[in-house]
């Protein structure tokens, strides 16, 4: 029975999502995690439920049965064996990242985890508290088995909008390399790990090749792990949508069916798919804000600006190319976990959530990829075309005293020379080649 109602937009703890009577189920996916062991990564774009899912898993393992009467996981159908664990839990999005502080926070987040268990460890060191705390956890009584569940939501927080190569991206990556390599070490006295984050190519700097834990982020069976696909839609908003139609009716003075108010979201919000094969999901966080408004906006993009993208691109604009979409890529490419001083354009914007998987051709191995929406690729190329313009005219407010003196001087060949490399400056891919892109640098 829904006890309050509100749509669950920011909630990320699935008791009170459960409450709200819009709970997407997921649970199916959280008892494969769980019963096949594994340790897993699995990237997805921001705002896509990963906190929620993390939450789920913590709630599950747990014990708490009741929260998910109704569900799959909860029917006795499902075959579950409902077990308490112990459990390591970390968000490295909450932890301070700033220099000398990461390492102190991350070992008082060990402390807060091992005070809730009623435990004392000794935190000298990360690899020492990680260590005690496991071993305190794995001896619990009150009913708590013997194997720790690890959840770590948003692993690359600490490093992924740093300066590459600055001191406190190499003081971040080392002390995230100690507790990373120490939990790996300890992978035998876990039930399971499950390790999420918004790119992949930060893992060789913290896991050495990540080669103890097996990487979902494109397989068949987390296809629709994140996002709502459209039945899921239907099913769970249906009252949504038909009020959505009256209100659109009555101001376009026409009939509105629920099935054009799904097309419509569909334009803007679906069309993330995240295997070759599998169904498109649409944005959790766009979707869930426009069946609240009824307005086509860009909720998502709204929400945070791709700060490392711009920051990439304005780094060495030379290095990125984006041709046509599709553009093809190989699955090396998607799943790029090397250095971000040599990762491709295509390979970033697919990691982060800004292309998408759009079609696969078995025989060459080619992924086609696009943008998934109308919300993304709208709001993507402005704001990267503003960047990048930004940057040429401050290029020209610190050569403008250059040129102004070839014109006082009358050195017409060193003006031409001058404005020719300001100019070149202009990556090709943010101009339509027309006469109003100069004026518009130029003003």
């Amino acid at each position: 029975m829904r006890k309050i109602d509100a749509l669950p937009i920011g909630y990320s703890d699935v008791q009170s999502v459960i409450e709200t009577g819009y709970y997407v189920d997921k649970t199916r996916y959280a008892q494969e995690l769980i019963e096949n062991r594994n340790p897993i990564f699995i990237a997805r774009p921001r705002r896509f439920g990963k906190s929620l899912f993390i939450d789920t898993l913590d709630t599950i393992c747990r014990g708490e049965k009741e929260v998910f009467k109704g569900y799959h996981i909860g029917n006795p159908e499902s075959g579950y064996e409902w077990k308490k664990h112990p459990i390591i839990k970390i968000d490295f999005s909450g932890i301070n990242h700033n220099p000398n502080c990461l390492e102190n926070s991350l070992k008082d987040e060990l402390t807060r985890i091992a005070f809730s268990y009623s435990v004392t460890i000794q935190t000298k060191d990360i690899q020492s508290g990680l260590k005690d705390l496991v071993e305190a956890l794995s001896k619990l009584n009150n009913g708590y088995e013997s194997n720790v569940v690890v959840l770590i939501d948003e692993y690359d927080a600490p490093m992924v909008n740093l300066t590459k190569g600055s001191d406190l991206e190499q003081a971040n990556i080392k002390v995230m390399k100690d507790f990373f390599m120490t939990l790996k070490s300890l992978n035998k006295r876990f039930k399971f790990t499950f390790i999420t984050g918004v790119s992949k190519f930060s893992l060789s700097d913290v896991f050495s090749g990540a080669n103890h834990l097996k990487d979902i982020s494109i397989d068949a069976s987390a296809g629709t792990m994140f996002g709502y696909t459209q039945q899921e839609i239907l099913t769970i908003f249906a009252k949504r949508l038909e009020d959505i139609a009256k209100k659109c009716g009555t101001k376009e003075d026409k009939k509105i069916s629920t099935s054009e108010v799904m097309r419509r979201m569909a334009t803007y919000y679906n069309g993330y798919k995240f295997y070759e094969d599998g169904a498109s999901v649409y944005n959790p966080w766009s979707t869930l804000i426009f069946l609240d408004s009824g307005k086509l906006e860009d909720y998502w993009y709204e929400s945070g600006s791709p700060t490392m993208l711009i920051n990439q691109m304005l780094a060495d604009p030379d290095r990125f190319e984006l041709d046509a979409l599709p553009i093809d890529a190989y699955r090396y490419e998607l799943m790029y976990t090397g250095s971000r001083n040599e990762i491709s354009l295509k390979a970033l914007m697919f990691q982060t959530g800004y292309l998408t998987i759009d079609g696969y051709e078995p025989s060459t191995g080619v992924y086609k990829l696009k943008f998934p929406n109308q919300e993304v690729e709208k709001a993507f190329t402005q704001t990267i075309k503003d960047a990048l313009e930004r940057r040429v005219k401050d290029y020209f407010i610190s050569t403008q005293d250059q040129i102004k003196s070839t014109l006082q001087a009358k050195d017409i060949e060193s003006f031409i020379i001058a404005i020719n490399i300001a100019f070149s400056s202009v990556p090709y891919y943010i101009t339509s080649k027309t006469e109003k892109d100069y004026h518009s640098i130029l003003d």
